[in-house]
């Protein structure tokens, strides 16, 4: 194939468009291999999953001349070798997506340069290399939906108020023989009475009597009006 004019090679990437001056006497066209998984299963043993394959791959190998010779050349307009040896290292250094084109060989690959490697030779200094692509796929775009955080700002407890011992304080039961504040209100003449006898004002008394009825103290004053009877017990407390 080489010096052929029936076959052209075209480099595209960046911009730039490099034909290759001299064909290559072959292009080596390297279809990538399956990479299967190996797994064990219980019982079953070694199984093997497709995973995909491995990257398409393509080389060649060839010269950048210093002189336009009809008799090799496939492009009149020959640049300098370094401007091919520039274009071609700038590619592979940036990781630049080239597109590969052949159409002889029905190739239009999208490619990155893996290898770009040569030497000058001879007196006129022509430029023998050896160039390799590997295939480029583009990955889908994934969209990624943000999840929205709501930040709670931190409060510093609200006090509690202690509870007012005056109204939580524990109320202290009344024995036989004990002083009484009495706080003003209604005497009955029994501890089971349906209405009081008289209604009296405070006094302070002693308890001579405790029961269970509907009025369980009776209470005999020293102190204060004059309370004899019994009194409800929502109506005194022990002094």
């Amino acid at each position: 194939m080489k010096g052929d004019k029936t076959v052209n090679i075209t480099i595209k990437g960046g911009g730039v468009t490099l034909n290759i001056p001299v064909i290559p006497s072959k292009v080596n066209v390297s279809d990538g291999s399956s990479t299967p998984k190996t797994v064990t299963i219980w019982r079953k043993g070694e199984v093997d999953f497709n995973d995909g394959k491995s990257l398409d791959g393509l080389s060649w190998s060839s010269f950048f001349p210093s002189r336009y010779d009809a008799s090799y050349c496939n492009d009149k307009s020959l640049k300098k070798v370094q401007w091919y040896i520039n274009t071609i290292n700038k590619w592979k250094n940036a990781g630049t997506v080239v597109q590969v084109i052949i159409p002889a060989m029905n190739i239009n690959r999208s490619m990155k340069i893996k290898t770009f490697q040569g030497d000058y030779e001879g007196q006129e200094l022509d430029y023998y290399y050896d160039l390799e692509f590997k295939e480029y796929i583009k990955l889908p775009q994934v969209k990624v939906q943000a999840k929205k955080y709501i930040t709670v700002k931190k409060r510093d407890p609200k006090p509690v108020s202690k509870p007012s011992t005056s109204k939580n304080k524990k109320k202290t039961a009344i024995k036989k023989g004990d002083k009484v504040q009495f706080k003003g209100g209604p005497v009955y003449i029994s501890s089971d009475a349906s209405r009081p006898a008289v209604t009296r004002g405070k006094a302070k008394c002693n308890c001579t009597i405790v029961n269970s009825n509907r009025h369980p103290y009776h209470l005999i004053h020293y102190s204060g009006d004059i309370v004899y009877g019994w009194v409800n017990a929502s109506d005194c407390e022990k002094i």
